[in-house]
């Protein structure tokens, strides 16, 4: 989610060849023309303008390019997008405020934390279902982890034993939600799993009584 969805795309750009010709024309003309005289920059002017036609059109044609672009996401409903879009706003607040704190191991949980919230928001885009029951993680937890973190950066430099302390607590903290938000990612897996197993188990039931396959058969 954090990085837009892009497609490659074939465009037509103008020949570099076709604006090199008219600067040619140009020092040529002003070395043959008397520039002095308004005919001369009339003269000069009308070549270039056919010249550049010409050119473009049967010397140096326009040249078709590879280029990636960014492709508007689609969405199931207002409350998915709503999920994803604030969500995504938080993570970015997040990774801005992890590259003003310097400290690496909290660096790191802060860039696993990012890493798994970001995979939520890829379930979420693909399961929109899960929206409503994953709300408190957008709008409760990764504020808070932004507040956590902001204070953490404004007391970074203190040697004062109690905000030692509370930056101790906020590394702490930081740590444990990063834990608890990959637990939470391994179960919206494992919910899947447990529901195509058991589609999987009804299909197979439904093909033994139709009699499309033979019990013996299954594996």
């Amino acid at each position: 989610m954090l990085k837009a969805p892009k497609e490659t795309i074939i465009r037509k750009v103008a020949s570099p060849k076709t604006y090199y010709a008219i600067a040619v024309i140009w020092v040529l003309g002003t070395l043959v023309l008397p520039m002095y005289k308004l005919a001369s920059y009339l003269i000069l002017t009308a070549v270039a303008v056919a010249a550049y036609f010409i050119c473009k059109k049967f010397v140096f044609p326009d040249e078709e390019v590879e280029v990636e672009v960014e492709t508007p996401r689609s969405y199931f409903s207002k409350l998915q997008q709503q999920f994803i879009e604030d969500g995504t706003k938080s993570l970015n607040n997040i990774m801005e405020l992890n590259k003003k704190i310097d400290n690496p191991e909290l660096n790191k949980d802060v860039s696993e934390l990012v890493q798994t919230s970001d995979k939520i928001l890829d379930y979420v885009y693909e399961h929109e279902q899960a929206a409503s029951s994953l709300r408190k993680l957008i709008y409760y937890y990764l504020p808070t982890v932004e507040k956590l973190l902001t204070r953490y950066d404004e007391i970074e430099e203190s040697s004062v034993s109690n905000v030692v302390e509370s930056r101790k607590k906020i590394e702490d903290i930081i740590k444990t939600t990063s834990t608890a938000f990959s637990n939470q990612l391994e179960q919206l897996y494992d919910t899947d799993t447990l529901d195509i197993n058991s589609e999987v188990k009804v299909l197979e039931q439904i093909y033994v009584k139709e009699g499309l396959i033979n019990p013996e058969d299954k594996q």
